[in-house]
């Protein structure tokens, strides 16, 4: 029996000092398959939201020959990330309700709103009827609410309708406060 314990430990022996871990050479090699040339996402925790938006007024490449946008459009049921993580802009969303007369006073106030940045904005409606899952997975509690997007992060909501110049001071306030309290 102590033979077969001194047996079992000498075959187990180089199977213990044989390391498991891999090469610096063949990790660089692994993670180059899942690397890409783009730039990464911005990380909202370590980066001010000021840093992400531009400040050289810019027209969106978008603007420039690239794919066309529209300063208002209607939800149809797009891939909410291609929606929301628009580069150069700050994005609106708008969940409505045909049924409600703030919803049409807001919608109004957000077109207007859109002419008045000429592209530096763009609004997107949602109607909250045709599509419940999605007002689901933002919370909605009431309509019309709007939610503020920059650089693809999420800034903040408000419920309610609004005047476009007011929905103006707002968004400038907002942009503002993130420039003073930078993220840490």
């Amino acid at each position: 029996m102590k033979r077969f314990g001194i047996l079992v430990c000498l075959l187990l022996l180089p199977l213990l000092c044989v390391s498991c871990g891999e090469s610096d050479q063949e990790k660089q090699e692994r993670s180059s398959q899942f690397t890409t040339p783009t730039k990464p996402a911005p990380n909202p925790q370590r980066e001010s939201i000021q840093s992400l938006i531009r400040t050289d007024k810019q027209v969106p490449t978008s603007l420039q020959g690239g794919r066309k946008f529209e300063l208002y459009s209607v939800y149809e049921g797009q891939d909410m990330r291609q929606v929301t993580e628009v580069s150069g802009r700050t994005l609106l969303l708008c969940f409505t309700a045909p049924w409600c007369r703030h919803s049409t006073a807001m919608r109004n106030s957000l077109k207007e709103l859109a002419e008045m940045e000429k592209g530096a904005i763009q609004v997107v409606e949602i109607d909250a009827d045709t599509y419940p899952a999605l007002a689901n997975d933002y919370n909605l509690t009431k309509v019309p609410t709007t939610v503020f997007y920059t650089e693809g992060i999420k800034l903040r909501s408000i419920e309610g309708a609004f005047t476009a110049d007011s929905l103006k001071r707002y968004l400038d306030a907002l942009l503002t406060q993130e420039e003073a309290n930078p993220q840490p």
